[in-house]
């Protein structure tokens, strides 16, 4: 499969793929940017969001539907969450966004007495938009955030700054500031929100009963096969290696009684990386689990 082009078309109604939309003050402007390949596409954004003078390059619309809201929450201790609310219909990017998609970039460096700020990822699924397969969620999500302070016992403060994308029938880049100031008393619909969110990221693979039987990577193949302790019922498989590797949707062999399960997988990536470690996500609907394949 090629990486995704475009939609080059005036109209949005005649090929539903993504047309990518960057911004430099997004929460003023979105910037129309049409390109003949998604990584042209995705230079200029990336151009655009550095260079504020070069906005004056695309066409200037006002942002006046905003598709989302978007924000921090704070939980019990030193968790916290990014929240965020989505319009019908738009997307928000996984870890690994798919085909032509933007992964989120989060600068934390503006924060107060935070060491670091580990972000934890819910399990995604697979979003066909034209035939541009992406990987994320819809609706509503909360990213659960383990703060780790400089000091132990201080307040701290979160300072973000993200750089995102959410798609529907267009893609927007956008940047936000976000702020929270850590509070003594979190709010008790934060800490239900942080609960269901967490129990949705995937757990290690020996915890959730999974196990490697064998996997063999061919030159455009991937063949993992796992046994769970727990019966499977309708798994998907994501896999990710390093940035130049590509791995598609896999046709799925589950065995009878459900507890072993063949994935194969179209792939692609450099000679070089033949030996590369890849990152397994299992989601069932009742499972959802994480393993490295050793190179």
């Amino acid at each position: 499969m090629l990486p995704h082009r475009p939609n080059l078309s005036t109209s949005p109604a005649d090929d539903r793929s993504c047309n990518w939309q960057g911004s430099i003050q997004t929460r003023a402007m979105i910037n129309t940017i049409r390109s003949p390949a998604s990584l042209a596409g995705l230079i200029i954004a990336a151009f655009l969001a550095v260079w504020p003078g070069a906005a004056t390059m695309a066409q200037n619309l006002p942002l006046q539907n905003v598709p989302m809201k978007i924000g921090l929450i704070q939980g019990s201790g030193d968790e916290a969450g990014l929240h965020i609310q989505l319009s019908p219909g738009w997307k928000f990017y996984w870890r690994t966004p798919g085909e032509g998609g933007v992964p989120a970039q989060f600068d934390w460096t503006a924060s107060r007495n935070v060491a670091r700020v580990d972000v934890a990822w819910p399990a995604p699924r697979r979003i066909i938009i034209g035939k541009t397969e992406l990987y994320g969620y819809g609706g509503e999500l909360v990213l659960p955030l383990q703060v780790e302070r400089q000091e132990a016992g201080k307040p701290y403060g979160l300072d973000l700054m993200l750089e995102y994308g959410v798609c529907k029938d267009i893609c927007i880049l956008r940047n936000d500031r976000l702020v929270l100031r850590s509070q003594e008393t979190p709010a008790s619909e934060n800490l239900i929100l942080l609960a269901k969110w967490r129990a949705r990221v995937p757990q290690p693979a020996a915890q959730a009963g999974l196990q490697l039987v064998s996997h063999r990577l061919k030159p455009d193949r991937l063949v993992v096969t796992l046994q769970s302790q727990v019966p499977l019922q309708n798994p998907d498989l994501f896999v990710e290696g390093s940035p130049d590797s590509w791995f598609g949707r896999p046709e799925v062999n589950l065995g009878v009684n459900g507890q072993e399960v063949r994935f194969e997988l179209p792939a692609g990536y450099p000679p070089d990386k033949a030996n590369q470690p890849l990152r397994l996500t299992l989601v069932d609907r009742n499972m959802q689990a994480e393993l490295v394949l050793p190179p």
